[in-house]
């Protein structure tokens, strides 16, 4: 099972995080000014040079304006 950076789930959330971003209108450097981070650190994570920890990521969805958990549900659906 492929860990980090190249697993599936992990790419997918990223698509949908440069989706979300994208659809806000916001650039790279928009949301970094937002984040209190430099320009590098969106692209390094949009180009999966860098992984982003739980806390980056609620941090980055709420900056673009989307819920973090409904992200993570639409990737890794609960299974009853």
């Amino acid at each position: 099972m492929p860990k980090g950076i190249h697993d599936d789930r992990y790419r997918k959330l990223i698509e949908r995080l440069i989706a979300a971003r994208k659809a806000a209108e916001l650039s790279q450097a928009t949301l970094a000014t937002k984040l209190g981070k430099p320009q590098q650190f969106v692209s390094r994570y949009e180009l999966g040079e860098r992984r982003l920890d739980i806390v980056e990521f609620i941090d980055v969805a709420g900056a673009i304006g989307i819920e973090p958990l409904q992200e993570i549900a639409e990737i890794h659906p609960l299974r009853k």
